[in-house]
């Protein structure tokens, strides 16, 4: 790792604006440079949840000084220095392949999600990792619904895309219990219901051996099939949590008319 690069990645996590401005100034493509985990200064104003600072790395040519140099004279010639940094957030995936919008789904930071996906080029929302996760996955797994919300509705996220464990962002909602999320992921993402996973779970098996009772009522109301089998040929209703989600999951479902 260069000094450049370790200098600039701290003052980032250090939130030392000033030091990275300066650094910016003298050299905008520090902007682009990886630290040993390949990840950019942007990554780490994501999860710190720098907004002031994410504004400037998607921009780094803007800092007050750089237009000045590089601007000069028509018939100078530019140095590496002073060539304009370009910021394209896809092809800054770390070497998980993560890019910083994964980092701010994640984090649940819906202002720096809102700066990433409205810098130019646009990023892909639905761009996924290398264990398969794409933004949704990762807004949906931390129970982070207004980045959710906004990741479906208006950046149109598919919610039809597995991770390597099969998964769509619906079973992710389903486990962790989130109402909200599922209702937004089948009503405006329109997802896929019964799809099972690499252990033959789906959303509903997910919802009921968590605990989730509600989740699961929902979700079989909503169309889910709740005579799916698991790889071990156990049905959501026999892979529930404990005896009391048992007794709680079919008094409703009795009560909806559904016999299980």
């Amino acid at each position: 790792m260069s000094e450049d690069t370790t200098e600039i990645h701290r003052a980032v996590m250090d939130g030392n604006i000033m030091t990275l401005k300066g650094l910016l100034a003298e050299n905008p493509s520090l902007a682009l440079l990886k630290d040993q985990d390949s990840r950019t200064p942007l990554h780490w104003a994501c999860s710190f949840q720098r907004l002031d600072m994410v504004e400037i790395l998607l921009n780094p040519s803007d800092i007050v000084g750089v237009k000045d140099i590089v601007g000069s004279t028509n018939n100078s010639v530019q140095s590496p220095h002073q060539q304009k940094a370009l910021i394209d957030i896809d092809d800054l995936a770390d070497e998980s392949g993560w890019t910083p919008l994964h980092i701010a789904s994640s984090v649940g930071n819906l202002q720096i999600v809102k700066a990433l996906i409205e810098h130019k080029p646009t990023p892909d929302v639905n761009q996924q990792t290398t264990t398969g996760q794409t933004c949704l996955h990762y807004a949906v797994s931390k129970n982070h619904f207004d980045v959710t919300d906004y990741l479906i509705k208006e950046c149109k996220a598919s919610t039809r895309i597995k991770d390597k464990k099969g998964q769509y962002p619906l079973h992710r909602a389903a486990a962790v219990g989130s109402l909200r999320m599922c209702k937004t992921l089948i009503e405006d993402g329109k997802s896929p219901l019964s799809v099972k996973d690499i252990y033959g779970f789906t959303p509903l098996h997910h919802a009921l051996a968590e605990g989730h009772g509600d989740v699961a009522i929902y979700l079989v109301k909503a169309g889910a099939d709740y005579n799916a089998e698991d790889n071990e040929g156990k049905t959501p209703y026999e892979d529930s949590l404990n005896d009391k989600v048992k007794r709680y999951f079919k008094r409703q479902m009795e009560e909806e008319g559904y016999d299980i």
